[in-house]
């Protein structure tokens, strides 16, 4: 909960692009139809990609929430519905050769100092689509945040056809995110883009610093204070994890 003593919706600027040309939006943009109990879900394959490439987004929306809590008193201990979805078997990022579990709370540092907190907020699943689209599923997710690049794959058991049907109704907005820098593509007819300050900027940095020495990429300086997401309509999400379901 200490974010909310650190950050302001100030800290954060929200950017449309299309084809080419960036605007400078509200957060009603970035978000539309937020309510403080929208449940979050950010699939992370690997422990730090989620940090990396979505902690200030994470912030942003926590922040939101904060402030409906500020509204209405001046004292309150809560903490908003965000999740980080997992991966368990990716090799080679858990330090002393550790298994990613709720039991092992050094782990997930970097999480909880983004406010993902408590445990029951830390889901693991194998880094599948398959896999992860059932966590979100059995979790109730309303927004979701989701790897470009993490697609179905014909090994993977489907899931029943009514997942599918049910997602459908209880998402909210998904957007894509990119675990390498997005390329200068204007065929991304629209992304939204969130411009940190220091102050949020620093709040991310201290978070990466809480990986274990052993993720890939942890101990870099953050270079860049902008995110880039893809907004991408549920159904066409959907459309593109059809290969998930049971038909």
């Amino acid at each position: 909960m200490h974010t909310s003593t650190r950050l302001q919706s100030s800290d954060f600027q929200f950017w449309q692009g299309r084809q080419g040309q960036r605007t400078s939006v509200h957060f009603d943009v970035f978000c539309p139809n937020y309510h403080e109990l929208d449940r979050v879900g950010v699939v992370s394959p690997c422990l730090e990609d989620g940090v990396l490439h979505t902690a200030g987004a994470l912030l942003a929306l926590t922040t939101a929430f904060y402030d409906k809590q500020r509204v209405r008193a001046t004292d309150f201990f809560d903490y908003p519905q965000h999740f980080a979805f997992v991966g368990t078997d990716t090799p080679g990022i858990y330090p002393e050769n550790t298994t990613l579990s709720v039991a092992s709370p050094k782990l997930w540092d970097a999480w909880s100092w983004l406010d993902v907190w408590p445990d029951n907020k830390w889901i693991t699943a194998p880094p599948t689509a398959s896999a992860m689209l059932k966590q979100i599923f059995d979790v109730q997710i309303n927004r979701l945040f989701w790897p470009i690049d993490l697609k179905p794959v014909d090994t993977e058991s489907p899931l029943p056809g009514y997942v599918a049907k049910m997602l459908k109704t209880s998402l909210k907005a998904v957007y894509y995110y990119q675990r390498t820098n997005w390329a200068d593509d204007s065929s991304l007819c629209e992304s939204i883009e969130i411009q940190l300050n220091a102050a949020a900027t620093a709040l991310v940095q201290e978070s990466i610093d809480k990986l274990p020495s052993a993720s890939v990429l942890t101990r870099r300086p953050l270079a860049l204070t902008t995110e880039r997401y893809q907004s991408v309509q549920v159904n066409h999400f959907l459309d593109e994890m059809q290969d998930c379901f049971a038909r």
